[in-house]
């Protein structure tokens, strides 16, 4: 295995464990936001999270985005697509344009799912985002 592979797969596993620690904190008994973003009153968000997860999907503004939600204690952005498991390059854009407007609040992850929920990209605040192995 090359020294830079292993580096990639190492840092890919440590950050996979890390989003998944962090999404653990979440109480169970904590909904997930709706994938759909409805309307609000008063101009209020209309997710939990300070308006987290719209203000990603409207940054986006993507047909490639299916839902984009916010799990844990509003720690990590998960952005639903409709792309394939081979889509990687797509699924960094993606996440790449997420960041720029998703570290706000606790919000310190990002991951990109594909259409089968297979992880095809993640990023951490203050890193730039990696395809998933």
């Amino acid at each position: 295995m090359k020294p830079r592979s292993r580096t990639t797969t190492l840092l890919t596993s440590t950050i996979l464990c890390l989003v998944l620690g962090l999404t653990a904190c979440g109480d169970e008994a904590d909904p997930a936001p709706p994938a759909t973003a409805g309307t609000s009153a008063a101009g209020e968000p209309t997710d939990s999270c300070g308006g987290a997860a719209d203000r990603v999907k409207d940054h986006l503004d993507s047909a490639k985005v299916g839902s984009v939600v916010v799990n844990g204690q509003c720690t990590s952005v998960v952005i639903t697509t409709t792309l394939g498991d081979d889509a990687g390059a797509d699924a960094v854009q993606l996440c790449e344009s997420a960041a720029q407007v998703a570290y706000t609040g606790d919000v310190n992850a990002v991951t990109v799912l594909a259409a089968s929920t297979r992880e095809l990209a993640i990023g951490i605040a203050g890193a730039k985002c990696m395809a998933s192995a």
